[in-house]
């Protein structure tokens, strides 16, 4: 009798859903051939849009020297902002300059942090919000442990908390891969790179969640990076629907920590 029961639970059991937060560096956008307005607009308006039909609380981590245009914020770089957060998104501290913590002395780091939060704070303060999270370009976190908790403890006074990251991957190699073949007009070799794309990502998720498992003894809710990139923006439709196909729910970055 009990092991009837045992087997009708067993047969109606289902997994407790996966869930994933997806964050975006780079922000207004990203690419190795260059970025003239009207490209950074379409790939901003094709990102975000891509995200809203998902409904996707993403956050995107701003460098703040992409606003500028002739040593001034640009109003239309400005508005690409703008568009993520009256799609209901979030924004994060990227550094300013994007400055590379292994390479660069910690206090020009911080002055650099301070320096990429002044547009997005204040446009944050218009809707009543605030910057929270701060993402270590090319997650660099200091080659010592001093650097690393001196930073920390920089980024606390200044109400920041460190964007952690567990699904890591090279999306990026393959965002230049596709600009470059975008910018010889080899549609092609972009159409190839863009499903490579999507099967290696499928492999990436998969990698990290057997690690969960391995370190932890559980799958983890997942933290994926991205960048802001042209490749993302057309891909993340497929993306999404991968993720959403191996049980994945989408949350904000701070529901995952406690997911």
């Amino acid at each position: 009798m009990i092991g009837a029961v045992l087997l009708a639970a067993a047969m109606f059991w289902q997994p407790p859903p996966r869930t994933i937060a997806i964050t975006v560096d780079d922000l207004p956008t990203v690419s190795v051939v260059g970025e003239t307005i009207e490209t950074s607009e379409r790939v901003t308006q094709q990102l975000v849009a891509t995200l809203e039909r998902h409904k996707v609380p993403a956050i995107g981590f701003v460098n703040e020297r992409k606003l500028q245009t002739s040593g001034a914020v640009d109003p239309r770089r400005l508005a690409l902002l703008e568009r993520w957060l009256d799609a209901g998104l979030d924004l994060g501290n990227h550094t300013y300059s994007h400055p590379d913590l292994h390479r660069t002395p910690l206090d020009t780091v911080m002055r650099d942090v301070l320096l990429g939060e002044q547009v997005t704070r204040r446009l944050l303060a218009a809707r009543n919000r605030r910057p929270e999270y701060f993402r270590h370009p090319f997650l660099h976190t200091g080659r010592s442990l001093e650097t690393k908790r001196s930073l920390e403890q920089f980024l606390g006074k200044h109400g920041y908390r460190v964007a952690p990251v567990s699904v890591d991957n090279y999306d990026y190699l393959f965002a230049a891969a596709y600009d470059r073949a975008g910018a010889r007009a080899d549609a092609a070799a972009r159409q190839t790179i863009a499903a490579e794309y999507v099967e290696y990502m499928r492999a990436v998720v998969a990698y990290y969640e057997e690690q969960s498992v391995r370190i932890v003894g559980r799958e983890i809710a997942q933290i994926l990076l991205l960048h802001a990139s042209a490749l993302n923006a057309a891909m993340f439709d497929a993306l999404a629907g991968m993720l959403q196909s191996r049980g994945y729910r989408f949350v904000s970055l701070s529901e995952a920590p406690e997911g």
